[in-house]
């Protein structure tokens, strides 16, 4: 019977013991017993370091085998070379392991040879470099696995980095080299006497800053074939220069956006991750474990027809990837391949690809329907079926304007006195998710929609002013979502903190800061990292450009508006007038496309808290466009004359308020107790009170939309007295 001996015994390791086994080989194994799941499938184990080579080795002389292998290990891969030199078998030479399996030696032959590298440099503990820029990547020159890999941003942080990496080094060194940007693929390669055959290219996933732990691998890489080609021609001259030969190879690389291909490192040995054992023969229907037996015996590999088809490892790191292979197994079982648990998520603590306490295998017949398996949406909506929020009648009329009223310039009575009206307030800031405001019935629907789209990260915009940002940075938390902000400097020039800043740092959300001009881009980097970490990500505004989901927030407020007819009907009272504090208009659109569809002509008139009057009228009716798109509706000819909106009490702009707005904010929590706020509601409810003197309307039944902002209040009150 012919004998392999094969290095290393961990669950990775099964596949090639018990391929040889199927292949008829007599099977020894060599590896420590902790962890080594596959000792029970091995004909012999030997429970031996792996690093032991000359004890193995006398071992070896005794068993005579006519092979000798290991796949996923490079620390394995230095002893097989070792021991098929030794033995007389088929393998790699010393120099070409040692290339492939110490980064910095790896770098230098590459950069001998022409292949384009980062700049790097090999340091000890203690030593002391600066490098040209930051940031960059820093860690052990000769370990695998994610093990102390950490992206390192500025000067006072590296030390640390280097201390990390050496400390997990075999040689005691760490490596520094420049970052390089770009998304992350390995390619899958058999030798046979220094003739390379790629099997496969896989796209790769990983945790992102600072620790690049793999997340998911999918097969085959979403390329082109021009762009493949070129993969392929480089990492074939690669592995010329480092001298391999004979049996599997793994290549890490980049491809940045402009095209630029750069090489990461390359193992002489099969890769791990199930990327060699399982995804290749799913996605390509090869025998990649039985083409790493034969090289290994000196046999060429065996190539079949392809049967092509998309595979994909997913790893265990959070709870919402447990709860996503519970509905896999449940709903989708013909399309899970393998499924390996040692442990629970939330349990976990994982700092490298080895503490990952679980994956799971899937095959689909497209990359659509990958995606779809792969990517659920947010598996709950906390705020469905909200409440119908209250209408209040206040004690408010407008006609008597006791506080500063005779100092307000503008005001065509002296007398303190003003045509009375009869108010209401709609108390939308009673919403019950994180303070209330309008922006939760945004929310709302944003969910549903990312349901639908089986999106399973979120990117919002705005600023640290923003009730919006507040409230969907806590629903991300909440949902253990990834909360991403493009933040926006230019709206707001002051620094302080806010009660919403607070609660919006405090839910985790990465930020990304921009300029005005700079929003489309921030909101791209935002997709593209999100993506590179194996999510589905889900702008509130659409494309980069903020088109394509105006119609969601909408919808929210064309259904608040029928709340607002119900209980108008449960009321007895019609509500000649809606006022609300707009900003990013969407409230006002979804309101004004609830009167058209009931056709009342009632007057709804934003206040405006941010925008000049123009572009207001603008955004408003390209709301109500892409609202009726979505929907099939057709609105009256004349709508747009619809839009009231103005601009006349924005004052010196947004998050800015005058003392005018500051007494009424007084006045209606002192008489009402209700807060409002100096940014949207405050604001608005002075335009409010304003418009109506200067348009001699009374004796009219105004309804006031509250739409939150509560934390702002509390603002106020750090700055004023009541």
């Amino acid at each position: 019977m012919k004998k392999i001996v094969i290095i290393g015994a961990n669950d990775f390791q099964k596949p090639l013991i018990q391929k040889a086994k199927e292949m008829g080989y007599e099977t020894h194994v060599f590896a420590w017993r902790e962890g080594a799941a596959g000792a029970e499938d091995a004909d012999f184990f030997y429970e031996i370091s792996i690093t032991e080579k000359d004890q193995i080795l006398d071992i070896c002389r005794k068993i005579q085998p006519d092979a000798v292998a290991t796949i996923g290990s490079d620390l394995a891969n230095i002893t097989v070379q070792y021991l098929a030199e030794e033995l007389g078998l088929p393998g790699n030479s010393r120099e070409c392991i040692r290339n492939s399996t110490n980064k910095a030696s790896m770098r230098r032959a590459f950069q001998e040879a022409g292949i384009p590298v980062p700049f790097f440099k090999t340091v000890e503990a203690g030593e002391k470099y600066s490098p040209q820029s930051y940031p960059v990547i820093v860690k052990p020159t000769d370990r695998s696995g994610s093990r102390a890999i950490t992206k390192v941003y500025k000067e006072e942080d590296l030390a640390d980095a280097v201390m990390n990496a050496v400390s997990q080094s075999f040689e005691k060194k760490a490596i520094i080299e420049e970052y390089i940007e770009g998304a992350e693929y390995s390619v899958e390669t058999i030798s046979y006497n220094g003739c390379h055959t790629c099997l496969a290219v896989t796209k790769k996933y990983t945790t992102g800053s600072p620790n690049y732990i793999e997340v998911a691998h999918i097969q085959p890489a979403p390329l082109t074939e021009e762009m493949e080609n070129r993969v392929k021609k480089l990492v074939f001259r690669a592995l010329d220069v480092l001298g391999v030969v004979c049996g599997a190879a793994h290549s890490e690389l980049r491809i940045s956006k402009k095209g630029e291909i750069r090489i990461i490192e390359i193992g002489s040995r099969m890769g791990g991750d199930c990327i060699g054992s399982d995804l290749v023969p799913l996605s390509t229907g090869q025998d990649f474990v039985r083409m790493v037996v034969d090289t290994a015996s000196g046999n060429p590999p065996v190539l079949k027809e392809e049967d092509r088809h998309v595979a994909a490892i997913r790893f265990l790191m959070n709870e919402n990837d447990e709860k996503l292979l519970a509905e896999l197994k449940e709903k989708h079982p013909d399309k899970l391949r393998k499924v390996v648990i040692e442990g629970e998520a939330k349990k976990a603590d994982i700092v490298d690809s080895g503490s990952r306490p679980g994956f799971y295998i899937l095959q689909a017949n497209s990359h659509k329907e990958m995606e779809e398996l792969l990517h659920h949406g947010p598996w709950e909506n906390p705020l469905e079926g909200l409440p119908e929020t209250p209408v209040q009648k206040l004690g408010f009329s407008g006609g008597e304007i006791s506080w500063k009223a005779p100092e307000i310039p503008g005001w065509r009575i002296s007398s303190a006195h003003i045509p009375c009206n009869h108010f209401y307030m709609k108390r939308d800031d009673l919403l019950p998710f994180s303070f209330g405001g309008n922006k939760v019935r945004f929310a709302q629907k944003f969910l549903e929609d990312m349901k639908r789209e089986h999106c399973d990260s979120m990117i919002i915009y705005g600023n640290y002013h923003s009730n919006l940002c507040r409230i969907l940075s806590t629903l991300c938390h909440k949902l253990g979502m990834p909360c991403y902000m493009v933040h926006n400097t230019e709206d707001i020039k002051e620094q302080k903190e806010t009660q919403n800043s607070r609660v919006i740092r405090a839910m985790g959300v990465r930020e990304i800061p921009c300029g005005k001009t700079g929003i489309a881009h921030a909101v791209q980097q935002a997709m593209d990292e999100l993506t590179e970490k194996g999510y589905r990500p889900y702008y509130i505004y659409g494309n980069t450009k903020g088109q394509g989901r105006e119609w969601v927030p909408v919808e929210a407020y064309a259904e608040a508006y029928e709340e607002i007819c119900r209980q108008e009907e449960e009321k007895g009272v019609h509500f000649d007038y809606i006022f609300l504090a707009s900003s990013t208009n969407a409230t006002q659109a979804g309101l004004l496309a609830g009167s058209l569809k009931a056709g009342d002509n009632r007057k709804i008139i934003g206040i405006s808290v941010s925008r000049n009057a123009k572009r207001g009228k603008e955004v408003i009716a390209s709301d109500l466009n892409a609202y009726a798109d979505k929907f099939g509706y057709s609105f009256p000819e004349d709508w747009k004359e619809h839009i009231y909106f103005t601009d006349e009490y924005l004052g010196d702009g947004y998050g800015r308020y005058s003392s005018k707005t500051a007494d009424i904010i007084r006045k209606i929590y002192g008489e009402e107790g209700i807060p409002l706020d100096m940014t949207y509601t405050g604001k608005a409810f002075y335009g409010m009170v304003r418009y109506l003197e200067e348009h001699q309307i009374h004796d009219k039944n105004i309804l006031f939309l509250h739409t939150g902002g509560t934390p702002l209040f509390f603002d106020f009150l750090e700055e004023n007295d009541l």
